[in-house]
């Protein structure tokens, strides 16, 4: 189960050789901007049936490629990375390390700035996709233990601050939530009155992370007010 790490690692890669070699590219195509930082993730739980499983706290790296989409919104391209280890707390005997384990992040989705009222861009995220929890190490190996998908959602929120005149390097400061959901279903019934559905889930473990960041703006205008009188008067 080697792929799914080094597609991580191919895909930070990308974003970086792409930002340098295809800059032009990209900025006639559509506005776009690049990200990479590095920050600090709170360890989540999870309940089990021997106990409460824990991952670490621990650093983080990240990137992000996002292309404007509106006029104050931008569509997002996600993938961090958390080298942790996986703890279980069982009930009597304490706190023991299982083994150390990468947890990964791909995700898509949007952010949704506020209007330009500064030289600062405050903004909000939301991301879908799917966590990846990867046990290593031969602990890991010896247990014969495999790895864990799960269907995952990030939300937060940050500011941009430029650097220099023309805002094209930006410092990036966030703050994010990470919530995955192990368990899942999808039920729909029909009758004489019409037909209804549901979704339910099992949250699984949640992580806070706090990163901060260069960001660097590929031909991306900043958010704009839409254009006088395009509201409707009351």
């Amino acid at each position: 189960m080697t792929s799914i790490p080094r597609m991580g690692f191919a895909l930070v890669f990308a974003l970086v050789a792409g930002s340098t070699f295809l800059a032009p590219t990209v900025v006639e195509a559509q506005p776009a901007a690049l990200s990479l930082w590095t920050g600090w993730t709170f360890g989540g739980s999870m309940n089990a049936r021997e106990g409460t499983l824990n991952a670490a706290a621990s650093t983080q790296f990240g990137g992000e490629l996002a292309f404007r989409v509106r006029r104050d919104g931008l569509g997002v391209l996600y993938v961090d990375y958390q080298p942790s280890t996986l703890r279980i707390d069982t009930f009597g005997e304490g706190n023991r390390e299982l083994y150390d384990m990468d947890v990964w992040y791909f995700m898509g989705g949007g952010q949704v700035e506020l209007l330009d009222r500064g030289p600062a861009v405050p903004y909000g995220t939301f991301l879908m996709g799917v966590a990846w929890f990867n046990p290593t190490g031969t602990t890991a190996d010896a247990a014969n233990v495999g790895s864990e998908t799960m269907f995952a959602t990030i939300f937060g929120g940050g500011v941009r601050i430029p650097l220099g005149a023309d805002g094209r390097v930006q410092i990036k400061l966030d703050g994010k939530m990470k919530l995955t959901i192990p368990y899942g279903g999808v039920g729909m019934w029909c009758g004489s009155g019409g037909c209804s559905g549901s979704f339910g889930g099992t949250v699984g473990p949640v992580q806070g992370t706090v990163t901060a960041g260069l960001r660097l703006a590929l031909g991306e205008s900043r958010p704009t007010a839409p254009p006088r009188g395009s509201r409707r008067r009351r």
